[in-house]
């Protein structure tokens, strides 16, 4: 509804608004005046009100990062006193670790300390109600004399580094439990526990207005009060547009850190979940059930979870369930068999879980063979992720083909040419893994970069995970064909009669990516052509055949479904 027009000598009502402490501005009668008195009163309403919504969803985040904590049995502060020890039942052995020094540079950004003084409660809990880990006790007892070191040191304002030496820096679950809880850092700060409660909001507004109090009777004693009485208003106007501003400075500051916060604490849960008890998580609890067995002596635990996870039917599974003793084999082998079960559970995705190493290797895969694990590389993330490559199987496969370790994901499905390119640069070892239909899943390697100055050298082989063979494969070609050209973003690769046909060849031709018959390249880089030598051919193709050659997609020209670009390097 339009008001009525008024006089120009009479100012407009201001709406109601119960919210508004202030009362209407007066009105002053030139109309350039007036509009910015009522810019900037509106513009101070503004702040005003997003000060309000902001301020909400700041206590919401307060309620998220606090039921981030508590949610997994972790507490909001360092409990238990400084000079005490931290009690833990490490994989079946009792080990004890000073509180103080996980307080210490050098051992506080870590993963384990966190958990320690935050999240014991979260751990399952052993017949005497200690916190069970799932881990190495042969790494933690040794990590544990080390953080205790640390504290000795500092005692004599020294310092203490740790770091695997030794055997632990070759043993293979050492390497992997000290990356995972030690090397990577939380980007949380712990707190030394205080006494002082924190001061609510009031209490930090009264101070502020006595803090503003008695920098005006300073400014009055010092004779500001001498000054006209418009200068002091335009001088009140300008400190509290630079209070605004520095308050701003600091909100951003401060809100900035709180988002790094609260993404610390859910990567801290990302990464650690598996060794809480599944009734923190939500999750129900049967998995946080303690099994052990006793060899020659010595107790061997872990949870319920590890040994589900190798197979109900397996050796090892019925051995912690049998509640007799074990005599035939040696303790420390079960320990690392045992490990490299909770290892492939406990490893994030991305991860290589290498197999167990002894000093007789030939008995130790025996064993970890008897006990119903492969003796083989597992990588951890790939399993029901929708990728080419399905498994974490085939993962380890195609990773002892390239005789690397370290798998990353590049790009999917990126079929753009120009944003492939841009994807790759810089990046060496480059696994590309396509799909044709539903069986046909296939790809090559390329153990160098991507360049784009014409035909070049390189070392390259093809594999097929399903659908020429039935299992995965690796299928070498001459080292005189091993060469990659790949087209810049406005050129083209052509074949041997000189004719543009596509955006890259790979293997002297055995894959083209882009590919057209007449002209090429392609519009995008999910037309291709792909054909294997018939000398190259393993036994066990099932494929087609053209001519004596094949392919290890459905036909030699197709469209792929997927593509993937993986950088596989030397972890």
């Amino acid at each position: 509804m339009f008001a009525k027009k008024r006089k120009a000598e009479e100012p407009p009502e201001s709406p109601a608004d119960d919210s508004d402490e202030f009362e209407p501005l007066p009105f002053i009668g030139r109309a350039s005046v007036d509009a910015l008195l009522k810019e900037a009163d509106e513009a101070l309403a503004a702040i005003e009100q997003s000060a309000k919504q902001m301020r909400k969803k700041l206590r919401q985040q307060a309620k998220t990062i606090k039921d981030l904590i508590t949610s997994s049995g972790g507490q909001p502060s360092v409990t238990g006193p400084l000079s005490e020890e931290i009690e833990v039942n490490v994989g079946g052995t009792v080990l004890c670790v000073p509180r103080k020094p996980l307080l210490l540079p050098g051992v506080s950004e870590s993963i384990i300390a966190y958990l320690l003084l935050y999240h014991l409660d979260g751990l399952p809990k052993d017949t005497e109600g200690r916190p069970f880990l799932d881990a190495d006790p042969i790494y933690f007892d040794w990590l544990f004399d080390e953080i205790a070191g640390v504290g000795a040191a500092d005692a004599e304002a020294e310092s203490h580094e740790i770091k695997l030496t030794g055997d632990h820096s070759t043993d293979v679950s050492s390497l992997f439990w000290h990356e995972l809880l030690f090397n990577t850092k939380t980007g949380l700060d712990i707190d030394m526990p205080i006494d002082a409660a924190p001061q609510d909001d009031d209490d930090e507004m009264q101070l502020d207005d006595q803090q503003q109090q008695s920098s005006q009777q300073q400014r009055e004693a010092a004779g500001e009060q001498d000054e006209d009485e418009a200068a002091d208003h335009m001088a009140g106007l300008d400190t509290g547009i630079a209070r605004t501003e520095a308050s701003l400075r600091c909100l951003d500051a401060s809100v900035g850190r709180l988002g790094e916060v609260q993404r610390g604490l859910l990567n801290f849960h990302k990464l650690v979940k598996p060794l809480l008890a599944m009734g923190a998580t939500d999750e129900g609890g049967e998995g946080d059930q303690i099994r052990s067995v006793r060899v020659l002596g010595k107790t061997i635990s872990t949870t319920e979870a590890t040994l589900a996870r190798v197979g109900r039917d397996k050796r090892l599974y019925t051995t912690f369930h049998s509640d007799s003793s074990v005599s035939c084999i040696r303790p420390n082998h079960l320990m690392k068999v045992i490990d490299f079960s909770r290892r492939q559970r406990i490893a994030p995705p991305g991860t290589l879980v290498s197999p167990p190493t002894s000093s007789d290797d030939r008995q130790m895969q025996a064993d970890t063979e008897m006990y119903g694990l492969k003796y083989e590389p597992f990588f951890s993330g790939v399993a029901g992720g929708d990728l080419v490559i399905e498994t974490d199987d085939e993962m380890a496969e195609l990773l002892n083909m390239t005789g690397k370790t370290s798998p990353m994901p590049g790009s999917r499905d990126m079929y753009a040419f120009p944003k492939m390119l841009e994807c790759v640069a810089g990046k060496s070892g480059l696994l590309f893994a396509l799909q044709d239909g539903h069986t046909h899943r296939f790809g090559c390697f390329i153990d160098g970069p991507i360049q784009t100055n014409g035909p070049y050298d390189v070392p390259v082989f093809f594999f097929s995970l399903s659908g020429a063979y039935e299992t995965p494969t690796k299928i070498e070609i001459p080292e005189r064909d091993q060469w990659v050209e790949v087209a810049g973003t406005h050129g083209v690769v052509e074949d041997y009669d000189g004719e543009s046909r596509a955006d890259m060849c790979i293997g002297y031709g055995r894959l083209w990516l882009g590919f057209a018959r007449r002209p090429g390249p392609a519009a995008d880089l999910s037309r291709c052509h792909q054909w294997i030598g018939r000398d190259e051919l393993s036994e066990g193709y099932a494929g087609e055949r053209y001519d004596g050659d094949g392919t290890l997609a459905q036909s030699g020209d197709f469209a792929c479904d997927e593509m993937e670009i993986w950088q596989i390097s030397i972890g």
